[in-house]
């Protein structure tokens, strides 16, 4: 005599917050490739590359694996593949060397950027660590500012009067913003993650480069003087993570959550 079958029940369905593309504006979407693109003119805009780190920390002692490049080269792939972009912007930082270019730096350079070139339009604004950027692409405009698809580009580094007097969206690097939570025992979560202030219109991007560790969004302090002019309590949080793109709410928000959290009352030890 066979066993009865018990039909079993089936799981609730989970809603899943996170997504690989999140619209913020008509047209404007934050991509978990950690880029931004506008769907006119099918632009993707990325920020502070940071491509010579390995080599600039060799030079003061420490060691690093020469994986910054085959990795950088993998998430350009994952942009090129995901968005099919016919303009990639790069908002600064496309070296990291201060000083004169090391070698290595310079073949880095060029072996990304001619990937890039031979399969998109590329259009970089010069960042803080773009010193002698000019050597090694001699023949690229290297502005402090482009307009692509009714926005405005830069590294973020200054406060350019073309930002001031824009009224349009404001797109800047610089920040490294990542989310950084800890629990009350001290494990750290930290997600790359994007920055966007709905009142006057400006958004951060993550940064591509995969040695160029976060700022916490949730610190006092900003490098960028666009952003201390801000409230950075309104700022509302998108963190990248495997899954995708989530929500987080605003900066303040996140910042009283987790002061309630970590100093919920202990329970009494019988």
């Amino acid at each position: 005599m066979g066993k009865r079958r018990v039909p079993r029940e089936k799981p609730e369905a989970v809603l899943d917050p996170a997504v690989l593309q999140l619209e913020i504006a008509p047209g404007v979407v934050l991509s978990s490739a950690l880029c931004v693109f506008l769907e006119e003119p099918q632009a993707a805009i990325v920020a502070d590359i940071h491509l010579g780190m390995e080599a600039a920390a060799e030079a003061d002692g420490a060691f690093f694996p020469m994986r910054q490049r085959p990795l950088l080269m993998k998430r350009f792939k994952k942009i090129l593949d995901l968005h099919r972009p016919r303009i990639v912007v790069i908002a600064g930082d496309f070296k990291h060397n201060f000083g004169r270019d090391r070698m290595r730096e310079m073949e880095e350079v060029r072996e990304v950027f001619e990937y890039l070139d031979s399969k998109v339009q590329v259009a970089i604004t010069r960042g803080n660590h773009d010193n002698y950027l000019k050597n090694i692409l001699p023949d690229e405009p290297l502005p402090r500012l482009v307009r692509v698809g009714g926005c405005i580009v830069c590294h973020g580094h200054l406060e350019l009067p073309e930002m001031a007097r824009f009224d349009g969206l404001r797109i800047i690097g610089h920040e490294h913003p990542a989310l950084k939570l800890r629990d009350p025992v001290g494990a750290l979560v930290s997600a790359p993650a994007f920055m966007f202030d709905e009142a006057s219109c400006t958004l951060v991007v993550p940064a591509l480069g995969p040695l160029a560790f976060g700022s916490d969004v949730l610190g006092k302090g900003s490098g960028s003087p666009v952003l201390r002019r801000l409230d950075k309590d309104r700022l509302r949080i998108f963190a990248v993570g495997g899954a995708g793109i989530m929500d987080f709410g605003t900066a303040g928000g996140i910042r009283a959550a987790q002061y309630h959290w970590t100093c919920q009352d202990a329970l009494p030890i019988s």
